[in-house]
């Protein structure tokens, strides 16, 4: 399936992602329905960068985990590669805001952890995790054990472990919310180099604007809860992108642009 665009110039990818008419409720404790999405129609091309923010509880999260096969749908479809998605899935890599790594474990078998699950803890499984931490610069790291690392160490074996099983599709909920400015700064630039060498799809969660413009080709902005999509907009910013990439005056009118679709004051709403 091809993926929409609006340049006749522009050449047709076809969608890693498709979902059309997509909807999830909840029940409370009380019996009461709770309406998390309501007719969520959306396509990621293969290899796009895909940016999502909207307000807390505006059911970003339970988007991924549909997409992660975590969780099903009320109503309507996710198709990943042309299939439905039906469960977990081994080319699907999720990363989440905790690294959740293994504390009795040491950073190499952390990352090895997907293989050991299925069974292959080979002498080809052992290079690859190898060559993942020599990709995140933490080649010196395998025998540490978490607790020696930094949160922002963490996060870079966490996705080493997403990346081990070279799935065709990163997720990532809020990877770097819990990172101090710099290290996320740092982070976000990095992890478009390891994008870009892996040459993954990603749809990356984040609350934060200049986040989701820096790293995404596009940028799904979400309605308050039940969640819709409210806007789609291209990041028509050349690659490579660095921090000086945050100071270019399209950049500053982008993130006003989506400020903006939430009903925010653009130069009272520059935090966000």
């Amino acid at each position: 399936m091809a993926v929409e665009t609006s340049n006749p110039g522009e050449v047709h990818k076809r969608a890693m992602i498709d979902v059309r008419a997509l909807e999830k409720r909840f029940a409370t404790r009380s019996g009461e329905e709770v309406l998390a999405l309501a007719g969520v129609n959306l396509s990621v091309a293969e290899g796009e960068f895909l940016s999502v923010v909207g307000p807390s509880g505006c059911g970003k999260t339970t988007l991924l985990r549909i997409l992660a096969g975590l969780d099903t749908p009320t109503g309507g479809q996710a198709m990943i590669d042309d299939q439905l998605v039906k469960g977990s899935r081994d080319d699907v890599g999720i990363v989440f805001q905790a690294a959740t790594l293994l504390p009795w474990y040491t950073v190499l078998e952390n990352v090895l952890l997907p293989a050991g699950l299925k069974g292959d803890v080979s002498t080809a499984a052992t290079a690859r995790a190898r060559d993942l931490l020599k990709l995140v610069d933490l080649a010196d790291f395998g025998r540490k054990y978490p607790f020696e690392l930094s949160g922002g160490m963490q996060q870079r074996v966490a996705i080493c472990r997403a990346l081990m099983r070279n799935p065709k599709i990163l997720l990532m909920d809020e990877p770097f919310g819990a990172l101090d400015a710099m290290t996320r700064e740092t982070m976000n630039v990095e992890l478009m180099r390891w994008c870009s060498e892996e040459k993954k799809t990603v749809v990356f969660i984040t609350h934060s604007i200049p986040e989701a413009v820096l790293l995404g080709d596009r940028v799904v902005v979400m309605s308050p809860r039940p969640g819709r999509i409210s806007r789609v907009l291209d990041v028509d910013i050349a690659r490579p992108r660095g921090l000086k990439t945050m100071a270019l005056p399209q950049f500053g009118a982008l993130c006003d642009e989506i400020r903006t679709v939430f009903g925010a004051d653009p130069v009272r709403a520059r935090d966000l």
